[in-house]
């Protein structure tokens, strides 16, 4: 490609009206969004040089990234975390993907306060788990220590640990009937440490099954 070139034709993209084909010098160069087109104010008989056709592309590729960030957000919240390693997955560049996830923290479209506690909320009422479970699953959605720390504490001062525990022995409870009570005890324990929750909050409930029946 010469260090100057001419745009000799402009024309829509057959498959995706929202795209066009860019033709330098009677040649094929590169497709464009429509609205890196306007952006950039492009239009036949206007001449590119090197540098401007690499902003040209790399404006290109921002949006790209962008795109599929807001279509992973728009299925569901994700975490910066699970949308960096997403759009990874796809290819891009890590330096062009942190600042697009930049950009859209400045928007609130990514924020990971707001995602820890929805998804803590929700997580309680679909599986209800203790502290440590609770913990280990935001970590491995990537939320800082400061973050989780505060989601745990609204989380469980909305609803209590031992209420929950409390509530599913009631509910398995009867899965073990068939057992003695030390049996039975023994398996519900280990079910609620299972679940994440400390030995005070199991020990304490396990305690009060007497007054269950």
């Amino acid at each position: 490609m010469a260090s100057v070139a001419k745009i000799t034709k402009i024309e829509a993209q057959k498959k995706n009206k929202n795209r066009v084909a860019v033709y330098l010098d009677e040649e094929f160069a590169f497709g464009l969004d429509l609205t890196i087109l306007a952006k950039f104010n492009l239009k036949k008989g206007d001449t590119l040089s090197e540098s401007q056709i690499s902003d040209l592309l790399l404006a290109e590729e921002k949006k790209k990234i962008n795109d599929n960030a807001l279509r992973y957000l728009a299925n569901r919240a994700h975490s910066e975390k699970e949308l960096t390693l997403k759009l990874k997955h796809k290819g891009y560049a890590e330096a062009l993907i942190g600042e697009i996830i930049s950009d859209l923290k400045q928007t609130k479209f990514v924020n990971d306060q707001e995602f820890a506690l929805s998804f803590a909320r929700n997580r309680l009422i679909s599986k209800p788990m203790g502290e440590h479970l609770l913990r280990q699953e935001l970590w491995q959605k990537g939320i800082e220590k400061k973050i989780i720390d505060s989601t745990i504490t609204q989380v469980f001062s909305e609803q209590p640990q031992e209420e929950l525990a409390l509530n599913l022995i009631k509910k398995f409870k009867s899965r073990y009937k068939t057992l003695d009570s030390t049996a039975q005890k023994k398996k519900l324990h280990d079910f609620l440490v299972r679940r994440g929750f400390s030995w005070d909050v199991v020990n304490e409930v396990i305690g009060s099954m007497n007054r269950l029946d």
